[in-house]
C-alpha cells in the first residue's frame, strides 16, 4: 500500500515542485520545509507532502532530524565529489547504450543548451573578470542574488540530461537520476572554484562524439569529466560552518 501511494501522481506532483524549487533557488540549501505549509501551498493533505519528503530524502535533497527540522540538504563538497565520480561512471556506461541512437536534431539541442551553458560562466571564463570577482566580495554576493549558481548547475544538468532521456535501461536511468541531484545542489556552493572551461571543453567533445556517433570520442569527453577537480577543504569548511549554525537555532 505505501508502495503504491509512494507512486501516486499527488506524491509526483509535490516531489516534482519540491525538486523544481530547489533547483531553481526558490529552496535554498539550509533552508527548512513545513509539510504543513507546503501542503497547504499545493493544495494537498499532509500525507502525500510526507511521503515525497521521504523520497528526497532518498537521494539525499532533503534533511531531517527528528522533532528538530525538516530542510533543504547541505551538501558538502566531499559528498559532491563523491557524487561526481559516481555519476561519471554510470554516465559512461550509458553513453555506451545510446550514442549511436542520437539524431541530428537531439544534436541541435545540445549546441543550445551549450550555448546557454556558455551564457552563464561567461563571468568565469574571462580573466579579468575572475580576479575582480575574487577581489570583491560584493560582485559575488551580485552573481548569487541573480541566481547564477543554480542558473548554472541547471544548465549542465540540462545539457546531459540530453542523452539520459535516449536510454531504455530504467535501473541505469534511476540511478543517474538520483546522483543528478545531489550533484546539481552540491553545485551551489562551487560555482567559484569548478574548472568551467574544461566543463564547456568535455561538453563540446560530446556533442561532437554525439554527432558521430563515436563511442570511443564520448568516453574521452567523461574521461576530461572526470578530471575536474571539486575542491573539498575550505568550501567543506564553510559549509560545515554554516550546518552547525543552523543546528545551533
Amino acid at each position: 500500500m505505501t508502495e503504491s501511494f509512494a507512486s501516486s501522481p499527488v506524491v509526483n506532483l509535490v516531489f516534482d515542485r519540491v525538486l523544481s524549487a530547489v533547483h531553481e533557488g526558490r529552496l535554498l540549501p539550509g533552508q527548512r520545509i513545513s509539510d504543513s505549509e507546503l501542503a497547504e501551498q499545493l493544495g494537498v493533505s499532509r500525507t502525500p507532502v510526507r511521503e515525497a519528503l521521504q523520497r528526497l530524502r532518498e537521494i539525499g535533497i532533503i534533511e531531517a532530524s527528528a522533532s528538530r527540522f525538516t530542510r533543504v540538504a547541505l551538501v558538502n563538497p566531499k559528498q559532491t565529489a563523491d557524487a561526481m565520480v559516481v555519476w561519471v561512471a554510470l554516465y559512461s556506461a550509458l553513453v555506451n547504450e545510446v550514442i549511436p541512437l542520437v539524431t541530428p536534431e537531439l544534436v541541435d539541442e545540445m549546441r543550445a543548451d551549450h550555448a546557454l551553458f556558455l551564457e552563464h560562466v561567461s563571468w568565469a571564463l574571462d580573466a579579468t573578470r575572475m580576479a575582480e570577482m575574487r577581489a570583491n566580495p560584493e560582485l559575488v554576493r551580485e552573481h548569487v542574488t541573480a541566481l547564477v549558481p543554480q542558473k548554472i548547475a541547471m544548465a549542465n544538468a540540462n545539457f546531459f540530461n540530453h542523452l539520459v532521456r535516449l536510454s531504455q535501461n530504467p535501473s541505469l536511468v534511476r540511478g543517474i537520476n538520483s546522483v543528478v541531484h545531489l550533484i546539481q545542489l552540491g553545485s551551489l556552493y562551487l560555482p567559484d572554484y569548478l574548472d568551467f572551461r574544461a566543463l564547456s571543453e568535455s561538453q563540446l567533445l560530446l556533442i561532437a562524439a554525439a554527432r558521430d556517433h563515436d563511442r570511443a570520442a564520448a568516453q574521452g569527453a567523461l574521461r576530461m569529466l572526470g578530471l575536474i577537480s571539486v575542491p573539498t577543504a575550505a568550501l567543506e569548511a564553510e559549509a560545515d560552518e554554516a550546518d552547525e549554525a543552523d543546528e545551533a537555532q
